[in-house]
Order: structure tokens, then C-alpha cells, then sequence
């Protein structure tokens, strides 16, 4: 295999592994990430992890000091809310765009189908088993969201909506440490905004998503 496609593959798994850790907990916000130590770790080189850490970074996992050096980003009440209402801006411009779109609608609505069946899968086995899930959950409720919003026509939405959720994931998946998954509950959200989107009730899949999203800032830090 040429090396520098190795070195690109290698990079995209330590990233991977690191954001995954971070997003679950197991790298606690706050926690001094140091190269040694994330070098045995994560198996991976120093250049490699320092390269991995500068695009976490920029995505607003770490949080880099002059003379301290990198720590995972901590979380805050303030932020959440900031996250929540970045969300509500986003996703539900995203959706309504995405209604609109009725050139492309079926396949669009072929792709929000499989998404939300995937994720009623990982709900169902959630309640089984948190510990177990946590991080297919996670995946499979972040690509339904980011489902709602593919037939936008906005690449720039796209790409920032992907942002945001990813961060708002991380309060959510890190809110279960504190209370339970809520289980049928967000269950019925998701079928209920589903079917909205199904009968092209854009007003009424807009009005859920809002209420679905807002919820977010009751969660637990």
C-alpha cells in the first residue's frame, strides 16, 4: 500500500478512536491528553496524534493551550443552550428545504425511511442494554437527523448542520451517565415526526423537530 494513503487511513481511525472516546466519556471533558500516553493508547504516532488532536480541535472536541497543551473541551449549561438554538436554526431550515424539494422527494424519503429504521433498531436494543449500544446508538440517531436534512440543496447547511449535531451528541450520549435513555419516548418522537414528514405536513414536522430539539437543553451536566 503507498504510505501516504497508509498514514491517511491510520490518521482517520486514531480520529475516529479519539472522537468516539470523547463523545462516550471515556475521555473525560477536561482530561489533559497527553501524547505519551494517547501514543500507547491509540498505537499510533506522535506526528500522527498530534495531527488527529489540531482537527479535533478545529471540530470543538479539544481545546488547545499555549505552554498547557491539549485537553478535551469541557462542557457547560451555556453551551448546550448555544448548540440547542444553532440546532433549531439549522435542522428545521434544513427540513423545510428538504419538503420542498419535490424533484427529489422519493429518494429522499426512501433514505429517511431506512435511517429511522435503523435507529428504532438501536433504540429498541438501547433499552436492553445501554452499555452495550451507547456508540451505535449515537450513530444511528446522528444519521437520522442528519437524514432530515439531505434534500436541502445547501451544501454549506449540510456541512454545518454535521458540526453542530456532532457536537450536541456528545451532551446527550454523556447526559445517560445521570438518567436513563429515554426509551419509548423518544420513540414516539421520532415515528410521530416520521409520519409528518411522510403526509408532507411541513408545518407540523417543523413544529416537532423544534420541540424535539429544544428538549435538549433539559439535559443533564
Amino acid at each position: 500500500m503507498n504510505i501516504a494513503v497508509d498514514r491517511k487511513l491510520v490518521g482517520r481511525t486514531v480520529y475516529e478512536s479519539l472522537r468516539n472516546d470523547i463523545v462516550t466519556g471515556r475521555l473525560e471533558p477536561g482530561y489533559k491528553l497527553k501524547l505519551n500516553e494517547l501514543k500507547e493508547r491509540y498505537s499510533a504516532s506522535i506526528n500522527t496524534l498530534r495531527e488527529t488532536l489540531m482537527r479535533l480541535v478545529s471540530d470543538g472536541f479539544v481545546k488547545f493551550e499555549d505552554q498547557k497543551g491539549f485537553r478535551v473541551n469541557p462542557v457547560s449549561k451555556r453551551d448546550l443552550e448555544e448548540l440547542v438554538d444553532l440546532r433549531v436554526m439549522l435542522e428545521t431550515r434544513g427540513l423545510r428545504q428538504s419538503m420542498a424539494d419535490k424533484d427529489r422527494l422519493m429518494d429522499w424519503k426512501s433514505g429517511l425511511l431506512s435511517s429511522h429504521y435503523r435507529l428504532t433498531c438501536m433504540e429498541q436494543l438501547m433499552m436492553e442494554d445501554e452499555a452495550a449500544n451507547v456508540e451505535e446508538w449515537e450513530l444511528a440517531d446522528r444519521s437520522f437527523h442528519l437524514a432530515l436534512v439531505a434534500n436541502c440543496g445547501s451544501r454549506q447547511l449540510i456541512r454545518y448542520h454535521a458540526s453542530i449535531i456532532e457536537l450536541f451528541m456528545r451532551y446527550q450520549v454523556l447526559a445517560l451517565e445521570k438518567r436513563p435513555f429515554r426509551g419509548q419516548a423518544s420513540i414516539d418522537d421520532h415515528q410521530a415526526l416520521l409520519d409528518l414528514i411522510m403526509t408532507d405536513d411541513v408545518e407540523g414536522a417543523v413544529g416537532l423537530l423544534t420541540h424535539h430539539i429544544v428538549a435538549g437543553r433539559e439535559l443533564p451536566l
